[in-house]
């Protein structure tokens, strides 16, 4: 039945395409906007390309459109390219998978606080775009690729906006175009997903473009996904009223196992190396305390989680963006009164650069967006040095 029902959506998108209706943005996804048109936060994400054929702006069938960089030439979207390169469009989020494979999400706002975006996509120096859409895009990382998602607004099956949902590739390939679907939630994922946070855990499939809930049991949110060399998926999860755990599985949500980051705190920040043996924790804050401004541990474990060391105490506000790396070491950004990168696991602290937003990794690259700015900031050295790069 469920087959019936999609061929007949499949049929009627093709006799008479359904409107697109303006939904108003939830709360996390308007705090998400202003801040990056305001150069006040930071998103991040992830990131693939190569490029070949660019499909008219609409024509979304679900049919994979693919073409080789050898074959053809690649056609401008050019309200594609409009939104990217407006003066007044601000970068709401960057990923990359290497640093030469990267993508980057741009959104302008218009009158009557609606929104247009697009993400452009780079593969070893070929560049394809994404078609303009009102929904909110993101770009995620799937391994050595990165593709730009356009969401709906919300994972009921009947909000409207599943129609503009769409999903762009680029891999060895060539461009590949995807319309997003929706599927009931589930307790379990497949291999190939992609776990993402968007409000509330989904699992992606990049080649059929699925799109579903995954309920852990016992818990009401999950933050932070994490996939390690091994297979195994990471989320920092907890109920609403208890505290942030650290949840692993490593049969795709069959089972899971957990650790408390530490008793008594809410939600909290992990980093997971890509070999899986390093994390970098930051607990969470207390909820009965109306300001955050107590000292928090900084932990570091080299075993999976098995033993920690406690390696600084920061001001709570100021103490974000845990990341690891292979070699037991990781890094971890403060940005109170001085600011540090500090290095668990790896001694003295550096400088980092003032308008350093916070920091992702892709293996040993490091990255993250400028604070009120437009531009990625990199580093191939564990943060030791920085460059900085427009990602247009």
């Amino acid at each position: 039945m469920s087959e019936l029902k999609e061929l007949a959506w499949d049929v009627q998108e093709t006799v008479q395409p359904l409107p697109f209706e303006a939904l108003e943005r939830r709360g996390v996804r308007r705090r998400h906007r202003r801040q990056a048109l305001a150069g006040a936060g930071v998103v991040a994400a992830v990131t693939i390309a190569v490029l070949a054929a660019l499909l008219p702006l609409g024509n979304l069938t679900g049919t994979e459109k693919s073409t080789t960089a050898k074959q053809a030439a690649i056609p401008v979207d050019q309200a594609a390219e409009n939104v990217i390169h407006d003066k007044k469009a601000a970068m709401a989020g960057v990923a990359f998978a290497a640093p030469k494979r990267w993508g980057a999400v741009w959104s302008i706002v218009q009158p009557g606080s609606t929104w247009k975006s697009s993400a452009v996509l780079s593969r070893d120096g070929v560049r394809a775009t994404a078609p303009v859409r009102k929904n909110d895009y993101t770009v995620v990382r799937d391994r050595d690729e990165v593709l730009a998602l356009s969401m709906p607004t919300s994972m009921k099956g009947s909000d409207p906006t599943w129609a503009q949902a769409v999903m762009v590739r680029l891999t060895d390939q060539g461009r590949i175009e995807k319309k997003v679907r929706w599927a009931p939630p589930t307790t379990e994922f497949g291999d190939g997903d992609i776990l993402l946070a968007y409000g509330t855990l989904r699992a992606l499939n990049p080649e059929t473009g699925v799109l579903r809930e995954i309920k852990i049991p016992g818990i009401d949110n999950a933050t932070q996904p994490q996939r390690d060399s091994t297979g195994r998926w990471w989320v920092v999860a907890a109920r609403n009223s208890g505290v942030g755990n650290i949840y692993w599985t490593d049969d795709h949500g069959k089972t899971w196992g957990h650790s408390v980051i530490s008793p008594g705190r809410v939600l909290g920040g992990l980093g997971v190396s890509p070999d899986g043996r390093t994390l970098v924790v930051i607990p969470g804050f207390k909820p009965a305390r109306i300001q955050h401004d107590e000292q928090v541990p900084l932990r570091l474990s080299t075993d999976r989680g098995e033993h920690w060391t406690t390696v600084a105490t920061r001001d709570e506000p100021y103490l974000q963006s845990p990341v690891a790396f292979d070699n037991g070491t990781g890094l971890a950004l403060y940005q109170g009164k001085n600011r540090e990168l500090l290095r668990p696991g790896a001694g003295k602290s550096y400088t980092p650069p003032t308008d350093l937003g916070n920091l992702t990794t892709a293996g040993d690259f490091v990255y993250g967006m400028q604070y009120n700015g437009n531009q990625a900031i990199t580093s191939t050295n564990h943060g030791k040095t920085w460059k900085y790069f427009q990602p247009r």
